[in-house]
């Protein structure tokens, strides 16, 4: 037996020589890129070899060209950890060797293995910092694949107006360059939003230009998924013909390709059509081949090292056996034993690979439950975390009932103000702006008010200045707004200062006062008016047009002030059909539109302009509106709250 494996050894170095002769490395390259977008299976076969067939010319750029093959297969296979591994490994090599380029194209396939395990932020980030290393070299064509690929993760985070904002500028740069694949592909994103918008008729013929495209880039296993969409879209009408007729083509094409991802997404849109035409008994085989899919992807994810190694032992003998075959043309060789030979070393190839590979198997079997430990301690971590943050949040929600406990409701304001809106959006659950209505025997006092901060500290300054307000009002009947302002300013530092600590903290205000006989009785209604930091704007028709006018503010909160001045307090009579606005800063500091820049307090002036013919009820509806039209996708920067009362 010894003798035998000392001839085994002993053909070796021949038989591996001319196999490099038969296999050439840029052929098999040449294959394996060749077949990308056609068949996996057959490219990664491709790839395997040039990998063991490398030449002396074989660079970094070579390896980073192969990974990008793998990734593709790795992919298709739901093998993810494998696939970023790699893509690991090319970005390390790319970053060691200084090159810009296979960097970008790194980051890009490592963010798509983000966006695929669900962190879609971390996703949006690489592939911004790739986007900007493209610009720079002027990739035109992997420019508008990152802007495509980005707008994905934005659409999973249900942002989507940026989505649809990026994938608008990637089909523009596809149909330049007349990029078949990425047309489609842009193409697929505008039939899932129809899809979700339940526009099922625009879906299809989005997904048809789909199919179009692919056929016409040749790329003829990525038709699997526009496919399958076309069938779920086609249950949706209940047009169940067209969609078996659909389905049957997704699932032969992802068993010719062998894609297991495909054929088991497959499988449950099956399961769904043989439902809802009451093929109970098919939909269940087609239900259980869906979820027996997905639970073997766990276990083939470990055994796929040992398959990958015994098909990649399977394509060398097979090459063995050419090689054989080559010898004996070239040399004559009839012989028996040279045959014999030969399938002995093929055998001994096959053992070696296999106790290699099982242990490796066992090694990751290993892996595999340390994994599965780490997994269950991250999920009793996030259950800590979900019970500690939802007491939070109902001790927030609790908050938000004490803090609209010191606001009026807005049943009592329309007793008084039948012709007035209250808009009002608090960024967080409780908000550091709030509206003070109060009334005595004789006075109204109405005002909006911006605290320090947001949210929950907001919120707690609210409440002290609110309640400072009440009893200037009700403790100390003041009903000169100046007075109020003052006395208010007293109250509050008075609180602030039993903390023994230099606080800062402080509001902003707009404060009228009406007489209430006045108010209910005169034709002319005469205001008193006084603002800390906010203004007053009222819109009269008095003269032939209507006009928008303001009374500025003393520029000093309630609060501490290095150089403490007496607020001013204003008269205003106004006349029937006259609108006086109250408001807070929120409105005009809010981020948005197209360059995401802030609302000012002109576009508010002309916004008001424009609406102050409108019942108060429409204003307060267009207000809104406008506001969450220009905020988009954004974050609310601050509490928002605009009064209007009509006379």
């Amino acid at each position: 037996m010894l003798r035998c494996f000392l001839l085994v050894l002993m053909f070796l170095p021949g038989i591996l020589l001319n196999a490099q002769k038969v296999t050439k490395f840029d052929a098999l390259v040449d294959s394996a890129n060749k077949y990308e977008h056609i068949d996996w299976n057959l490219s990664y076969s491709y790839a395997k070899m040039a990998l063991q067939n490398k030449d002396a010319d074989f660079s970094y750029q070579d390896v980073i060209s192969l990974n990008t093959i793998f990734d593709t297969y790795y992919q298709k296979l739901n093998m993810l950890d494998s696939a970023f591994s790699i893509n690991k490994q090319s970005l390390r090599l790319a970053t060691e060797h200084q090159d810009t380029r296979l960097i970008a194209y790194s980051l890009n396939n490592m963010a798509a293995i983000y966006d695929l395990t669900g962190n879609y932020s971390v996703s949006i980030q690489l592939y911004k910092k790739a986007l900007a290393i493209l610009e720079k070299i002027n990739d035109v064509k992997q420019i508008g694949n990152t802007i495509h690929n980005m707008a994905i993760p934005y659409g999973r985070l249900q942002m989507y107006d940026s989505a649809k904002y990026y994938m608008d500028i990637a089909l523009l740069n596809y149909q330049k360059a007349k990029d078949y694949s990425g047309i489609a592909l842009c193409y697929d994103f505008y039939g899932s939003e129809a899809d979700r918008l339940e526009d099922y008729k625009e879906a299809i013929r989005f997904y048809k230009m789909e199919i179009q495209n692919f056929k016409l880039s040749n790329e003829a296993a990525n038709l699997i998924i526009p496919y399958q969409n076309i069938a779920a879209t086609y249950l949706n009408l209940k047009d169940y013909a067209s969609c078996k007729s659909y389905l049957d083509m997704a699932m032969d094409l992802a068993i010719e390709m062998g894609s297991n991802v495909d054929i088991y997404d497959v499988s449950g849109t099956y399961s769904k059509y043989y439902e809802a035409t009451g093929d109970y008994k098919k939909a269940n085989y087609y239900m259980r081949r869906y979820y027996e899919g997905k639970d073997t992807m766990i276990n083939t994810q470990l055994k796929t090292e040992l398959s990958d190694q015994k098909s990649e032992f399977d394509r060398e003998n097979a090459k063995a056996m050419l090689t054989i075959q080559k010898l004996e043309a070239d040399k004559q060789l009839k012989s028996k034993e040279s045959i014999t030979w030969g399938l002995i070393l093929a055998t001994v190839f096959f053992v070696i690979v296999l106790v290699l590979s099982i242990n490796k198997y066992r090694a990751k079997q290993k892996s595999f439950l340390k994994l599965n430990e780490y997994k269950n301690q991250l999920i009793f971590q996030k259950e800590k975390i979900e019970e500690n943050q939802k007491e939070i949040i109902d001790s927030i929600n609790y908050a938000k009932r004490i803090q609209s406990a010191i606001m009026a409701k807005e049943e009592d304001v329309i007793t008084y103000f039948p012709n007035s809106f209250l808009l009002y959006k608090p960024k967080n659950i409780v908000a550091g702006d709030f509206y003070f209505f109060e009334t005595t025997a004789t006075h109204v006092f109405y005002a909006a008010a911006d605290c320090t901060g947001h949210g929950v500290p907001g919120a707690l300054v609210s409440v002290v200045c609110s309640n400072a307000l009440a009893r200037c009002v009700k403790e100390f009947n003041l009903t000169d707004p100046a007075d109020i302002l003052e006395k208010a300013r007293m109250l509050v530092l008075e609180t602030f200062q039993k903390s023994g600590k230099d606080v800062k903290d402080g509001m902003d205000i707009s404060l009228c006062v009406f007489d209430i006989d006045n108010l209910l009785n005169s034709l002319i209604v005469n205001v008193k008016w006084a603002g800390a930091n906010n203004s007053l704007w009222y819109v009269t028709n008095s003269s032939e047009k209507t006009e928008l006018k303001k009374i500025k503010a003393n520029k000093q909160s309630i609060g501490h002030n290095e150089y403490q001045k007496p607020y001013t307090s204003h008269n205003l009579d106004l006349n029937k059909g006259d609108i006086l606005y109250l408001f807070t800063d929120g409105y005009a500091d809010q981020f948005g539109g197209i360059k995401q820049k802030k609302f000012k307090y002109a576009n508010l002036e002309n916004k008001l302009l424009a609406f102050c013919n409108k019942s108060m009820k429409e204003q307060k509806v267009l207000l809104e509106k406008d506001f969450d039209q220009w905020k988009g996708s954004l974050e609310q920067v601050d509490d928002v709250c605009v009064i209007g009362i009509k006379v």
